[in-house]
């Protein structure tokens, strides 16, 4: 058995709802998603469960069919509890290469850090929040998938805007889910890292999350992305499980 296993099946029913694709269909219980962003999480299966009505391999079939309607490379997101048993090693017997490593980190809101200074919250996807979390070098087309992607989520969320001067410097995203507080988009301008933006946004995103009600947050951190992962460990955050991606095709991000 999994340790977490509860827990991490909450994550990811929550994950489903915090990062919702333009586009999804059921495949013998998988979840298979598609959109217009650059990212996996958008465009992967999510394979927690397996109702077995069809085999293994014929279901992988089915996927890569539809991925191919939609023309996309047939990608899952794997981690401990996906289902089939095998599923991963299947896969790479079929080709499939492994990607974007990533670890999901957890900690409780049972104790809230201050609430900091300068940071503003939004409520939907305006043009000031896009402002901090969109990276000015990504296509327009990019920019606006992702603001329509922010625009499906439907449960409460909140925008925090670092700003100096003004001028918005950091942001991040959170999606409260009941218990759960799932943070994402995280992001500080390449001339304002390394001086507290990124956590004054992270804090203030818990904040908001520990006065919804939630009592657990989570966010998810990629493996080579230390400066992250640490910025994560001092806020409280500990290691709950980690997921990877198998890909047939070119590859996406995040």
């Amino acid at each position: 058995m999994v340790e977490n296993e509860a827990l991490i099946r909450q994550i990811e029913e929550a994950a489903w709802r915090a990062w919702p694709a333009a586009r999804t269909a059921l495949l013998a219980g998988w979840r298979l998603r598609a959109g217009p962003t650059a990212t996996r999480r958008e465009n992967s299966v999510q394979a927690m469960s397996f109702t077995g009505e069809l085999a293994p391999d014929a279901a992988i079939r089915s996927a890569e069919a539809w991925y191919a309607a939609a023309g996309k490379p047939a990608c899952f997101q794997l981690n401990a509890l996906s289902a089939p048993l095998g599923l991963d090693a299947a896969l790479a017997g079929r080709g499939y290469r492994a990607e974007g490593r990533s670890s999901v980190l957890a900690r409780p809101l049972d104790v809230l850090p201050e609430e900091p200074a300068q940071v503003v919250l939004e409520g939907r996807a305006t043009a000031f929040a896009m402002q901090a979390v969109a990276d000015p070098r990504w296509p327009a087309a990019e920019r606006a998938a992702r603001a329509a992607l922010f625009a499906r989520i439907r449960r409460p969320l909140a925008f925090a805007v670092r700003t100096v001067g003004g001028e918005p410097v950091a942001g991040g995203l959170c999606v409260f889910d009941g218990p759960l507080a799932g943070l994402a988009a995280m992001r500080t301008a390449t001339t304002a890292r390394r001086q507290g933006h990124g956590r004054a946004v992270l804090d203030r995103l818990l904040v908001w999350a520990g006065r919804m009600g939630a009592g657990t947050a989570w966010l998810q951190v990629e493996a080579d992305n230390a400066p992250a992962a640490a910025l994560y460990r001092s806020a409280g955050f500990l290691p709950l499980y980690d997921y990877h991606y198998r890909v047939a095709g070119a590859a996406g991000t995040g």
